[in-house]
């Protein structure tokens, strides 16, 4: 079956499940009720004559309802499980159209004035970001956007091709654990504060008082030898007004946690159920046994975090004063767990941001397995050792869908080389640079490629492509794309890998004089800083530059009228564009070209 038919398939048995869970659902809650009703008739029937007997119907109809609640609550989180195993192969189908239902973009994650990210569509509501993201933390996210940012290293992307061609046919195990995430609605929230809690270091206020937390030892003991009369009952009195002394010198330290903790107990459990998943696989890459090796020494992670949402949770008691009046006051509830907090803290302070990046890196390979296994013909790239190398063969846009995508064969091969691209409008020339440039992405974040064959050294991408004027910064088009190329030509001088550019109708703003020299003299500069790419014009002069030396070529694409109508057939073919089809276009729109 290919990827439609099996997550269709997986939709619809999730989907029977679903339903089968919710009718089991409905069934507890009816039981529950009943067990409620029922034991309240017969205690408040049998107190009347039989105290013991109504007492002893009370406690086991409370012990019933216990067992039937507990059931419940197991069964309302496998009902929750199934809703999202359902929804996630309905989002995978839709993906596959190239329809995306899940609303993050990543338009967070992309930094202002970044060499390429804007003009490639690397997050946004039509972008690599929504066709890649399986991820729902923060964490995960966040490291899925920083590797569609930046170029790996050459091990690195061995090492991440590795993980995701394991990761890819775990189908079952990579949908349960996105389903996990997915199950607290709160787990894509930050929990920085977590984070600047851990570096703040031991508070003062709770190592002052902590050598009290066994004072209420000595209390109940006192309160067993005041019912006896054995003292008077105003030292009782007295103790517990010096335990609300201790508590209110607490208070702020206590809210100061719980007010912002309050929230993320269930975020918590699911981190630690995430942990758990990885925990509990096998697996045999390297970089996945090198992550679940960071989780899993000493005490597991997934315990470590669910000792931390327990006691969270437990402090956060101190919310019901009428707790607080009978129970925390006389045990001095919030010494007691803070006080173990602060020991969690002391014991995991370097621990939580590892486990994190952990939890970021998995859920980033999962979802550029996903991504591999909804495209079973997406081969990984190949990576070249020479300085500059690109070869495609059947390459194509990933956010074009199938039916409609055209493909092409391409190869630019040393240091310095620049493509210059011709062709007449809506031909193709800006998308065949943007297909060159998504691959580039995905093969050096350690992806599989939209290609037959993908070969490519380590680069550094750079796009000027769709360069607007700002109000806000009182410059017009023209001179935001000679910032852009200024940008370039730092960049050039400076990156630590050979740049890799893709400059669509260059200097488009100015006059065709200006344009060519512009052009010509950039394109010279740059194979003199030893960057190579590609630049798009209608200034089928500049193709002349290939006559002149080893460091331009030309390509070019079509376009033919025939009865009327422009047709395209998208293909890169060698040469200077001789036939352009701007007075076609303007005489269709209705203006009178002699």
């Amino acid at each position: 079956m290919n990827p439609s038919e099996i997550y269709t398939q997986r939709q619809a048995v999730f989907q029977a499940q679903t339903e089968v869970i919710q009718r089991r659902y409905n069934q507890l809650s009816t039981a529950r009720l009943a067990i409620f009703i029922l034991a309240a008739a017969a205690v408040w029937w049998f107190s009347k004559s039989d105290l013991t007997l109504a007492f002893s119907i009370g406690f086991l109809g409370l012990i019933l309802f216990a067992i039937v609640l507990r059931k419940h609550q197991k069964t309302s989180r496998l009902l929750h499980l199934y809703r999202i195993l359902t929804q996630l192969n309905k989002e995978e189908t839709a993906r596959l159209s190239l329809s995306f239902l899940r609303k993050e973009t990543g338009e967070e994650f992309a930094p202002p004035n970044h060499p390429y990210a804007y003009d490639l569509d690397v997050f946004g509501k039509h972008s690599l970001f929504k066709l890649i993201n399986r991820a729902h933390t923060k964490v995960g996210m966040k490291t899925l956007a920083h590797w569609l940012l930046a170029p790996a290293d050459p091990i690195e992307i061995t090492v991440r091709q590795l993980a995701i061609a394991e990761l890819t046919p775990l189908l079952d195990w990579r949908q349960e654990f996105e389903a996990t995430a997915a199950l607290e609605k709160q787990i894509s929230q930050s929990t920085e504060f977590l984070s600047l809690w851990l570096k703040a270091g031991e508070n003062e206020s709770i190592l002052r008082w902590k050598r009290f937390r066994w004072l209420p030892i000595l209390t109940i003991s006192g309160i067993i030898a005041a019912s006896l009369g054995l003292i008077p009952w105003l030292v009782i009195v007295a103790v517990l007004l010096f335990h609300g002394f201790i508590l209110s010198k607490l208070n702020a330290s206590v809210k100061a946690y719980a007010e912002q903790s309050e929230q993320i107990v269930g975020t918590l459990k699911a981190y630690a159920a995430l942990f758990e998943k990885i925990e509990n696989q096998s697996f045999e890459s390297a970089k996945l046994r090198q992550l679940k090796s960071q989780l899993t020494t000493g005490i597991p992670a997934s315990k470590s975090i669910q000792q931390l949402a327990k006691m969270t949770e437990n402090l956060n008691f101190r919310l019901n004063p009428y707790f607080m009046l009978a129970i925390g006051l006389p045990s001095l509830w919030d010494l007691q767990w803070m006080t173990q907090l602060e020991a969690w803290k002391k014991r995991h302070q370097d621990d939580l941001g590892r486990w994190f990046h952990v939890l970021g890196q998995f859920e980033a390979l999962s979802s550029l397995a996903g991504f591999a296994y909804s495209n079973p013909s997406y081969p990984f790239a190949e990576l070249s050792t020479e300085p500059f190398y690109i070869k495609t063969k059947h390459v194509g846009h990933p956010l074009i869908a199938a039916d409609k995508r055209v493909c092409n064969d391409f190869e630019l091969q040393g240091l310095g080389q620049t493509a210059i691209i011709t062709g007449s409008n809506m031909s193709g020339k800006s998308t065949f640079l943007r297909t060159i440039g998504v691959n580039t992405i995905l093969a050096l974040s350690g992806s599989v490629v939209c290609a037959e064959q993908f070969s490519s050294a380590i680069l550094q991408v750079f796009t000027s492509m769709r360069t607007q004027d700002s109000l806000e910064e009182n410059t017009s088009s023209f001179y935001a794309e000679l910032k852009r190329l200024q940008t370039l030509l730092k960049l050039s001088e400076s990156s630590p890998i050979p740049v890799f550019y893709f400059l669509d109708e260059i200097l488009k703003g100015t006059n065709s004089v200006d344009r060519h020299k512009g052009a010509e003299a950039l394109i010279r500069q740059l194979h003199l800083q030893k960057a190579a790419g590609f630049i798009s014009t209608h200034d089928i002069e500049l193709g002349d530059m290939a006559n002149e030396g080893q460091f331009a070529h030309n390509y070019s694409f079509y376009s033919t009228f025939t009865e009327g109508k422009l047709h395209f057939d998208y293909q890169l073919k060698e040469g200077v564009c001789r036939e352009f089809n701007a007075t076609a276009l303007m005489r269709q729109i209705g203006i009178e070209i002699p």
